[in-house]
């Protein structure tokens, strides 16, 4: 995967990553020594001016427990898949709530929060 920097990929990643460093209250330093970079390169990641290679995604994601989605994927992006799958969910407990009612007789009620 090639990401050019300054591009919105390299941006959102570096936005991405510099929020997971301080949710979990990780220096640039400390961040730049698990990966053998230094705290500039960190820095300059974070602000979409330097990238890193795939195989430095894979430590990052590994480091931080999280998948490439939540790397790559804008605020905005990531709420709108959580709300499709919330409703897909929805839809899906609705559908077998009702198998469920039919097969054994018992019924379930779905509360709506909106």
């Amino acid at each position: 995967m090639k990401v050019v920097k300054n591009s919105s990929a390299a941006i959102i990643f570096g936005r991405n990553l510099r929020r997971l460093r301080k949710e979990r209250h990780i220096t640039q330093e400390k961040l730049a020594e698990v990966l053998g970079m230094t705290p500039k390169h960190i820095g300059d990641i974070e602000t979409g001016k330097s990238f890193t290679s795939a195989d430095t995604m894979d430590v990052i994601a590994k480091y931080f427990g999280v998948g490439y989605d939540e790397l790559f994927l804008s605020d905005d992006q990531s709420r709108s898949i959580e709300a499709e799958a919330a409703k897909l969910a929805s839809e899906m407990l609705r559908k077998n709530s009702e198998e469920f009612d039919k097969k054994y007789g018992v019924e379930f009620h779905l509360r709506d929060d909106d």
